[in-house]
């Protein structure tokens, strides 16, 4: 009995170990999964960041949340896939979680441009590949392809590897984006120049740029011009400016809108300095200040706009001054709508004086919008080429209206502006409606404030404007202001006496040689150097089987260049000089050799190659 009784005992002792182990082990027990609450977001429009507003999942379990992506991101359109990783803080019983929902993101209206830089490559020496030249980069992801576009003749795809001829070439870098749905494919053009040495001036007669209309000047008001004036300013002799280009000024004649007829003796005076111009083979065209006081809705040739019920009317006006001028000997080439419709002179110091306050003169102030609806639905008829907006500031809002609208700007030849205020630029909608634009006025400040008499550096001043117009914005023509110096005027091309002021040798470096019908061919447009002040700007241009090249070194110290001319032959060139102690005058021929020939340009100097 006794033995039976302590196994019992045993087996009791044995269970209530086990079941004592058993117990214990509970705090082992898997540990849970905590359950993340996470909404499927609203749809977002392309190129907004991802927020609190998508990334809100919750869980009642203390901890945080890592979202991919995270907030701040900004995704492509489509479908995409937001992931979120929840790292609980009590890791011993609970364990990590993961969720996903699904964003829509709503592709863009219009596709973002992306940026695309690509700085101007240096020389690329003969022999040489493109690899240090082709450096364009973007701000996103994506490849860019590199093409020759200019000249015709080498058009074509370029890699790093490329060896090209000596020459100068366009080249357009496309860049297309990894993410084609939401970026747009973006061009940037760059000029390469390969030649045997750095600092080569390289001539590419073979590649024509703009066709030059001419160089000429204003003027309005001048009363009969004397022909010694005409002939020092328009005429080729070797003391004159070779301008061809005369801008006169429509005075404000009384018109009858009955019988369309105007007072036409108030515009025989400025016609006979065109008629002169034009014998003499150069082109006129044609500005109103204002339209005659009786179309303006203030009745006077001063401030005011162009009524709207006179709209026709202004359109006979200037069809009747066409028809008059014809009779003067003067076939014009082109009229204007108005002189600078954004510029009021009777405000002073921010303060309007009214049609008769001080500093007041013939003005006419019309919008974009309305110069739009005019030549829109009024200059159909004219029998000349049209000229717009004349701009003060040459401000393209005055006449991007007008390009923009497709009833309007097929009634449009040139787009002519001012450089007051304003530095010469590529205008990008008007070449792209193959449109001219044309300076058609400014006057370029003395350097010294004061001053009565010109100086070298004024005639560098003018000479770089003339470059700039030419090469940056490549404009067709070039208009002075005030040809004459008179009174307190200084900045004309001639004094009252008939002699080239260092304004007018600036001009003469251009207009002499460069003639109407002429195009601009590529050329490297400027050296730099840094033991120098500035740069040395060169541009040139073909036409009648000559070459031209105008060289400014507005240095303090001479500069040797080196040019080479590619798809001419030249054999001799004869240049052409402006200095300090010299006005504009002849140098002894230079041998070409092979094409190529070195020159030392004296300093502050303007230096015209002729073949």
């Amino acid at each position: 009995m006794k033995t039976r009784i302590l196994l019992s005992f045993a087996f009791i002792a044995s269970i209530f170990v086990t079941g004592c182990g058993s117990s214990s082990s509970s705090s082992s027990t898997k540990a849970i999964t905590p359950t993340i609450t996470w909404a499927t977001p609203a749809p977002i429009n392309f190129g907004t960041a991802l927020s609190a507003t998508q990334l809100d999942a919750t869980t009642t379990v203390p901890g945080y949340f890592a979202y991919s992506p995270a907030s701040g991101a900004v995704l492509e359109s489509g479908s995409q896939t937001l992931k979120v990783t929840f790292t609980p803080n009590d890791t011993i019983h609970y364990t990590t979680a993961s969720a996903s929902v699904t964003l829509v993101v709503n592709p863009p209206a219009t596709k973002t441009v992306p940026q695309i830089g690509w700085a101007p490559p240096a020389t690329v020496i003969t022999g040489s590949s493109l690899s240090a030249a082709l450096t364009a980069s973007a701000s996103e992801p994506g490849a860019i392809t590199y093409a020759i576009v200019a000249p015709a003749a080498s058009a074509g795809p370029v890699t790093a590897s490329t060896v090209l001829a000596n020459g100068i070439y366009s080249v357009e870098a496309t860049f297309d984006p990894t993410d084609s749905t939401d970026y747009a494919q973006v061009t940037l053009t760059n000029q390469i120049t390969v030649a045997p040495v750095a600092g080569t001036v390289v001539v590419d007669a073979g590649d024509p740029m703009q066709i030059i209309r001419g160089f000429g000047g204003s003027e309005a008001w001048s009363g009969p011009m004397p022909a010694a004036q005409i002939n020092a300013l328009y005429g080729t002799a070797s003391n004159q400016i070779g301008l061809d280009i005369m801008r006169l000024r429509i005075a404000p004649a009384n018109y009858t809108p009955a019988t369309k007829t105007a007072d036409t003796s108030q515009w025989d005076g400025e016609l006979t300095n065109g008629a002169a111009v034009q014998a003499l083979g150069g082109i006129v065209f044609a500005t109103p200040w204002t339209a005659p006081a009786s179309m303006k809705t203030n009745n006077s040739t001063n401030e005011g706009s162009l009524s709207t019920a006179s709209y026709g009317d202004f359109a006979n006006y200037l069809q009747a001054y066409i028809n008059y001028a014809a009779t003067k000997n003067v076939n014009l080439y082109a009229i204007s709508v108005q002189n600078e419709p954004d510029w009021n002179p009777c405000v002073v110091n921010g303060v309007d004086g009214g049609p008769t306050g001080s500093g007041c003169y013939e003005s006419e102030l019309w919008t974009g919008a309305q110069m739009d609806t005019w030549v829109a639905n009024n200059a159909k008829g004219l029998t000349t080429k049209l000229m717009m907006p004349e701009s003060y500031y040459f401000a393209n809002t005055m006449s991007d209206p007008t390009l923009n609208d497709p009833n309007a700007e097929g009634n449009v030849s040139i787009v002519g502006g001012h450089l007051y205020g304003s530095q010469p630029y590529y205008y990008t909608l008007a070449k792209s409606l193959n449109k001219d634009t044309w300076v058609t006025e400014h006057t370029v400040s003395l350097a010294t404030t004061g001053a009565t008499t010109q100086s070298i550096i004024d005639a560098l001043d003018m000479a770089e404007e003339l470059h700039n117009s030419m090469v940056v914005a490549q404009y067709n023509a070039y208009v002075y202001w005030w040809m004459v110096n008179s009174g307190t005027t200084y900045t004309g091309l001639i004094d009252s006496s008939g002699n080239m002021t260092y304004f007018g040798a600036a001009m003469a470096q251009f207009a002499h040689f460069v003639r109407p019908g002429y195009s601009r061919c590529n050329a490297t447009s400027s050296i730099s150097s840094t033991s120098l002040l500035s740069g040395t700007y060169i541009s040139a241009y073909t036409g009648n089987g000559h070459l031209v090249i105008v060289a400014i070194n507005a240095n303090v110290g001479s500069v040797s260049i080196p040019v080479t001319v590619m798809n001419q032959t030249v054999t001799s060139l004869t240049p052409y000089q402006t200095t300090s102690s010299a006005s504009f005058a002849a140098q002894s021929a230079i041998t070409v050799t092979g094409n190529s020939f070195n020159y030392t340009l004296p300093p502050q100097s303007i230096t015209t190659f002729v073949q």
